[in-house]
C-alpha cells in the first residue's frame, strides 16, 4: 500500500531543501554590503551548493546507500540545519562560503535519497506519480524561498538565515520519527553493483544536457529580453519567472502520460525536443514580443517532462534495489553540472557568433540528450 502522507512528507521537505537554492539571490545586496562581498564572491555565494552537487553527486548516493536512505535524509536535513544557522552567524565571506558549502553537502544527501525513499513509500503502480511529483520540487522550492525571502527582506538577512534554520530543525523533528524506512545494513555489501554506472549514464547524459539547457534559458533570456526586445529588466525577470514555474504542469503532465503507458525515455526526448524548438521562438526577430512570451511559456512547460521522467526512470535502469542510490547520485550530478555550465557557455556561444544563433547550440544539446536516453542499453 502506498504511504501518501509519508511521500507528500518526503515531498515537502524536499521543496524546503531546495529553497535553499532561493534563499541567497535576493538577499545579495545585503550581504555585499554588510560583509563586502565583490560580484564574483556573492555569485558564488549563491552557486556554491551546485558545486557541491556537481562535484559529489555519485559518493552521496553511495553513502546514502550505506547507512540507509531514511537516514541519509534526516542527515541531510540537520547539516542544513546547521548551515543556515552557520550562515546566520557569518561575519565574512569565509564563513558564509563554508556555510553555503555545508548546505550543498546536506542538500545532495536529500536530493539523493528522497527519490529513493519515494520508490520504497510507493507502490509500483503509483512510482511514476511519486517520482513525477518529486520532479517538480526545485522550480517549487526556488521559487517559494525567493518570493519569502523578498517579502521579508526589510528583515534582515541573518533573520531570515535564522528562520531557515529554525524550520529546517523542525522538519527534522518530524521527520526523523516518521521515515523509517528499510536500510541496509552495516555488514552488508553496499557496493554498486557493476551494471549499475552502465545504466545510468544514457540517462545521466540527458538530463546533463536538460539541466544545461534549463539554466542557460533561465538565466540569460532576461538579458535577450532587455537587449532585442527593449523590455526593463524588472519585467524580463518576472516574465521568466513565470515561464520557468510552467514546469510544474509538465511534470504532472508527465505522472499522467506515464500512467497511461508512456515511457519516460520517450517522455525525455519529446521533452527535451519539443522545449527546445518551442523556446526558438523567442529568438526569432520577426515575431513579435506576444509570440516570443508563448514560446517561452511553452518551452518551460514541455521541459516540466523531463525532470518527472527523469527519476521515474531510476527505478526501471537500476540492475538491482542497492543501485537506486548511486544512480540518483549520478543523476544530481549530472544535473549539477549541467546547471553550472549553462548560462556561460550560452554566454560564450552568444559572444562568439550572436543571439540569432542561440538556437543552433540550444537545439545540438537538445538532440545530443534524445539520442542519448534512446540509445540501446545492454545489461
Amino acid at each position: 500500500m502506498t504511504e501518501w502522507p509519508r511521500v507528500l512528507l518526503v515531498y515537502g521537505i524536499g521543496v524546503l531543501a531546495a529553497g535553499q537554492l532561493g534563499i541567497v539571490p535576493p538577499l545579495v545586496p545585503a550581504l555585499q554590503g554588510e560583509l563586502g562581498l565583490s560580484l564574483a564572491t556573492a555569485g558564488a555565494v549563491v552557486s556554491l551548493m551546485t558545486l557541491v552537487g556537481g562535484l559529489l553527486g555519485l559518493p552521496a548516493g553511495a553513502f546514502a546507500e550505506r547507512i540507509g536512505h531514511g537516514r541519509a535524509f534526516c542527515l541531510g536535513l540537520l547539516v542544513m540545519a546547521l548551515a543556515a544557522g552557520l550562515c546566520a552567524m557569518a561575519q565574512d565571506a569565509a564563513v558564509l562560503l563554508a556555510g553555503r558549502a555545508l548546505a550543498g553537502a546536506g542538500y545532495l544527501l536529500v536530493v539523493v535519497a528522497g527519490p529513493s525513499l519515494l520508490a520504497t513509500l510507493a507502490q509500483p503502480r503509483h512510482q511514476p506519480i511519486a517520482l513525477s511529483l518529486w520532479g517538480t520540487f526545485v522550480p517549487v522550492g526556488i521559487a517559494i524561498a525567493g518570493i519569502a525571502t523578498a517579502g521579508f527582506a526589510e528583515s534582515g538577512w541573518r533573520t531570515i538565515f535564522t528562520v531557515d534554520a529554525a524550520l529546517l530543525a523542525a522538519a527534522l523533528v518530524v521527520a526523523a520519527p516518521i521515515l523509517r524506512a528499510p536500510s541496509i545494513p552495516h555488514d552488508a555489501d553496499w557496493r554498486m553493483p557493476p551494471g549499475a554506472l552502465r545504466a545510468a549514464l544514457p540517462l545521466a547524459v540527458s538530463f546533463f544536457c536538460f539541466a544545461l539547457l534549463f539554466l542557460a534559458l533561465a538565466g540569460m533570456l532576461p538579458a535577450y529580453l532587455v537587449e532585442r526586445r527593449d523590455m526593463t529588466p524588472a519585467t524580463a525577470g518576472r516574465i521568466v519567472a513565470v515561464a520557468t514555474a510552467l514546469g510544474i504542469a509538465g511534470s504532472v503532465a508527465a505522472a499522467w502520460l506515464m500512467h497511461h503507458g508512456m515511457t519516460p525515455r520517450r517522455l525525455i526526448a519529446v521533452g527535451l525536443a519539443a522545449s527546445t524548438v518551442a523556446a526558438i521562438l523567442a529568438f526569432r526577430p520577426e515575431f513579435g514580443v506576444p509570440v516570443s512570451i508563448t514560446g517561452l511559456a511553452v518551452s518551460f512547460a514541455i521541459g516540466g517532462l523531463v525532470p518527472a521522467a527523469s527519476f521515474a526512470s531510476v527505478p526501471r535502469l537500476a540492475p538491482g534495489p542497492r543501485a537506486i542510490g548511486p544512480i540518483n547520485g549520478v543523476l544530481a550530478q549530472a544535473g549539477s553540472l549541467g546547471s553550472l555550465a549553462g548560462p556561460p557557455v550560452l554566454a560564450l556561444w552568444v559572444q562568439l557568433t550572436s543571439w540569432a544563433w542561440a538556437p543552433a547550440l540550444l537545439l545540438g544539446v537538445a538532440a545530443v540528450g534524445a539520442i542519448a536516453i534512446n540509445a540501446p542499453q545492454k545489461r
